[in-house]
């Protein structure tokens, strides 16, 4: 399995995998099954990986379209929104990047978080006696600032039409 990893298709593959053929975010019981046949290197790029992605999706905009989908959203709900995105496989994502108003199809429910499915490579490495949180390999951090705009609370659905319509 040499340089997996360097393979986005199968990142989103193993992503895939774990959501079966139901439109939920990923299983993070499913992931560790993936993930447990992996060698530790494999594991950390693994979780590197995940958390890059998490890392990219931190904007006010996309935020603001949390906000609305859940009502409000605080620092952590919006992290593991983040984890929730990425658990949505490769289309939610690229949406989210691009696009965040158009998340609409890809809700299932009012409370989009994956909390779990961030911890799941973590927990395999501790129970692997690895001391390498994979989540300091870049030295980003899902908690930075937002790019962007701030939005205000009380006029989030401004410029998020579509989730302006579907949640508001």
């Amino acid at each position: 399995m040499d340089n997996f990893a360097l393979s986005d298709q199968w990142f989103w593959g193993a992503i895939d995998e774990t959501r079966g053929s139901s439109s939920r975010s990923a299983s993070p019981e499913r992931l560790a099954e993936i993930l447990s046949k992996l060698s530790d290197a494999e594991i950390l790029e693994f979780g590197d990986r995940f958390y890059q992605r998490v890392c990219d999706l931190n904007s006010w905009r996309l935020w603001a379209a949390g906000f609305l989908i859940a009502g409000g959203m605080s620092d952590d709900s919006f992290h593991y929104f983040g984890s929730w995105i990425v658990g949505k496989g490769k289309e939610a994502f690229e949406v989210a990047m691009k696009k965040p108003d158009d998340l609409g199809p890809f809700i299932d429910d009012r409370e989009p978080e994956n909390e779990l499915l961030e911890y799941v490579e973590v927990n395999l490495a501790e129970q692997r006696g690895i001391e390498e949180d994979s989540r300091d390999r870049s030295g980003r951090r899902a908690d930075e600032e937002p790019a962007g705009q701030p939005f205000n609370e009380d006029s989030a659905g401004f410029g998020l039409p579509k989730l302006s319509a579907l949640f508001e």
